[in-house]
Parts: C-alpha cells; sequence; structure tokens
C-alpha cells in the first residue's frame, strides 16, 4: 500500500497546495515528505527483516554510505554506487569491513554515458552535508556549483541485467530517477525487482509534478515491483 493518501487536516491541505508551480507548491511537496517519509522507512525497515544471504540489494546514490551499511548487515550482496568522489571515500571507509559489499564510484540513471555532476554550492561549507545533493542533472546557478566534473554513469537496465533477481533497491539519483520511474510504471515485469524505494525530486521540475503523482497513485495496484515513492 505505497499510496498514502492524506488523513489529517494538514496532509489534505498539504495535498491541495502541492500542485501549484511555484514556491508554494515546492515547499508543500518538501512538507509532504516530511509527514509521510517516517512510514515509508518503515515499510522498508519491515521489507529489510525478511531479506539475507542469498539475496542481492542496490543502493543508488548511496552518498556516506549510511543505507548501504543497514541493507550489508543483512548478509545480502549489496552493490552500491556513488559517484561523487568525496561521499565515495567516505562510504568505502564506512563499508570496509563487509566483504558482501561492492561499491562503484559511479552513477546510475537511464542511459550510461559520460555526464557532467555538479555539487551544491554549500558544500565548500559543509561536504559532508552536501554531497547528498550532487547530481548529474540539475543545473540551477543558484543551487548547483558552475564548475562540474565528468562522472560515468551506468544503465539502471544494464545494471539490473548483471546481477538477476533484486530483493531491495533503494534509489536517490537526484534527479535522475524519472526515466528510469516512467520506463518501470511502463514495464513492471521488465524488472527483476521485488521492492523499490525511490526519493522523487519532482520539486525541482514543476512538469514532472503530476507525473509523479500518478505514479504515487498507479503504485497501489502493483504487486511486483513493490514501488513506494515517499522515501524522505
Amino acid at each position: 500500500m505505497p499510496y498514502y493518501a492524506p488523513k489529517t487536516l494538514y496532509q489534505r491541505l498539504l495535498d491541495v497546495a502541492k500542485d501549484q508551480h511555484n514556491f508554494i507548491g515546492r515547499k508543500a511537496r518538501r512538507s509532504m515528505m516530511q509527514q509521510y517519509g517516517h512510514r515509508a522507512i518503515a515499510d522498508f525497515e519491515a521489507r529489510l527483516a525478511g531479506v539475507g544471504p542469498g539475496d542481492t540489494c542496490l543502493d543508488l546514490g548511496a552518498n556516506l554510505g549510511v543505507f548501504t551499511e543497514k541493507l550489508a548487515r543483512t548478509g545480502a550482496r549489496v552493490h552500491a554506487y556513488e559517484p561523487d568522489p568525496y561521499a565515495f571515500d567516505i562510504a568505502s571507509k564506512r563499508v570496509a569491513a563487509y566483504p558482501n559489499v561492492t561499491l562503484h564510484n559511479q552513477a546510475v540513471a537511464f542511459k550510461g554515458g559520460t555526464f557532467t555532476m555538479r555539487r551544491s554550492v554549500k558544500f565548500d561549507r559543509k561536504p559532508a552535508a552536501a554531497t547528498g545533493s550532487s547530481t548529474i542533472v540539475f543545473n540551477d546557478p543558484k543551487k548547483f556549483k558552475a564548475d562540474g566534473f565528468d562522472v560515468q554513469v551506468v544503465a539502471f537496465r544494464d545494471v539490473l541485467a548483471a546481477l538477476g533477481p533484486v530483493a531491495i533497491v533503494k534509489m536517490d539519483i537526484e534527479g535522475a530517477e524519472f526515466d528510469i520511474l516512467r520506463d518501470i510504471f511502463a514495464h513492471p515485469g521488465d524488472f527483476d525487482i521485488d521492492a523499490l524505494y525511490c526519493e522523487t525530486h519532482e520539486r525541482s521540475v514543476y512538469a514532472e509534478f503530476a507525473e509523479i503523482d500518478r505514479m504515487r497513485r498507479a503504485s497501489e495496484t502493483m504487486t511486483r515491483p513493490h514501488v513506494n515513492l515517499y522515501w524522505p
């Protein structure tokens, strides 16, 4: 049941405000994720309890490796992808003791290739807090540094083809999720995934508001993959 309908008055107000293509809509969507994010985490934790050795998990946008380590503790084989070299170094140290983890210094998107990654303008002041915003999609000069750097990107379908069945995918890839999600919802039978937990970044792309909401509603009737688009 990964479609979370508003229940409280505050949630209903957010549900109305979130469709405005302005600051109010962006703020409402951010607040909505704060309201529902704990439910997504609880859903994730419940499913994680059934994962163990013999399973495969993916952490796309591993950042500092917090959830990579959480997945690794199950004993499952974990492949984690993090393209930002600063975050990759920290994540590598965090999961160094887990032989079941393979950490890739690459990004994942709908299409592979070489892309420019841009860091948050806050990176120089607080790098560990800012690497989670590093992106190959967005380039707003108010939010992202102009001096980007090249990163290698692997196509999502190619990643899955190399791994076989996947128990859990955690995806936080700063805007690169849109086309991947469209592909999953158009062809769910092509994806050998039990569950996907994804943070969506439509707050930065007004045109994606309605599409992400459509996917959230559609996910209610999907049996496999189980898709939760409320990752905080």
